[in-house]
Order: structure tokens, then sequence, then C-alpha cells
């Protein structure tokens, strides 16, 4: 079957209407097709750029605030000082993640008591807010971190913890 044979039947159906019908029938296919070209095409391309816009401007915000974060812990953390009665590293990273419900996936002890600590799809807040209250309660600072955003406001999370007493 043919492109010739399948519209063989419209063009009869179209040809049997009054003049009328058919310049009505015609105004409502051009209609239906500027609708398309405009929703199916231009819109989608127009829309585009302005898009990528606003998504840069969102991303650009959230790197700014996330700058801000770090020089506040930095500065909390210059100021830390050690508690007299320390329990493991280890132990206080996992009472005080469990306390704040974070997952922690992986503890690896490091040399020189440091400890290496992962996280996987961890609430973004939730993991600066610990890493602050372990800086400003316990003494313990981020010797190094690596965030990868998962989704909205989740992130899997590399950290090596220190305490203070033992940057020295």
């Amino acid at each position: 079957m043919t492109g010739q044979d399948v519209l063989t039947p419209v063009r009869r159906a179209f040809l049997a209407r009054t003049v009328r019908e058919q310049i009505l029938l015609a105004g409502l296919a051009a209609l239906l097709a500027l609708t398309v070209i405009w929703f199916g095409i231009l819109g989608p391309v127009i829309s585009w750029r302005s898009d990528a816009l606003r998504a840069f401007s969102r991303s650009a915000e959230g790197y700014e605030t996330l700058l801000v974060q770090i020089e506040e812990y930095r500065a909390l953390a210059a100021q830390v000082t050690a508690p007299q009665d320390q329990e493991p590293l280890r132990t206080l990273a996992d009472r005080t993640a469990r306390e704040r419900a974070l997952a922690i996936s992986r503890v690896q002890p490091l040399e020189d008591g440091r400890l290496g600590v992962w996280m996987e799809q961890a609430d973004a807040n939730a993991v600066l807010a610990w890493l602050d209250a372990l800086a400003r309660e316990q003494g313990v600072v981020v010797e190094r971190i690596s965030l990868d955003r998962e989704a909205d406001e989740r992130v899997r999370a590399q950290l090596t913890l220190r305490r203070v007493s033992e940057a020295n």
C-alpha cells in the first residue's frame, strides 16, 4: 500500500464537502500545523537557553553557599580545642552519625590516628551539620572531604577525620 492509496479516501472526503467546509477544514489543518510547530519545535528551542541559564544560576548559588559554609567550618575548626575525656575516634564518629540519622557505609582507620569515613546517599545538610557538631563539641576536624551529588540534597561523602590534639 502506497502513500497515494492511503490519502485517496481522505481526498475523496475532502472533495465531497462544500467550498465553505473545505475552507474551514483547510484553516483547521493550518492551525493544527502551526500549533504542532510552535509547541513541538519553536517553543522548546526558544525556552532551552533560559532553562539552561536558570539551571546554571541555581548551581552557581549552591556552589557559592558551599564555599561560604566551608569557610565558616574552617573558622570554627581553628577555634576548637580537644576535650579531655576522649572516646576512640571511630566510636565517636559512629555514635554521633547514628544520632543524626546518618549511615556510615565504610570506616577505615588511617595512620596518625586519622579515620577514613564513607557515606552513600547521605543528606548534604545533615552531613555538614554533623561535621560542624564534631568540630565544635568533640574537637574533630575534617582533614579531607569529597562530596559528590547523587540527587537533590543527597551526596556521596568521603571524609578523613582527625582530632585537633593529633594535628601536631
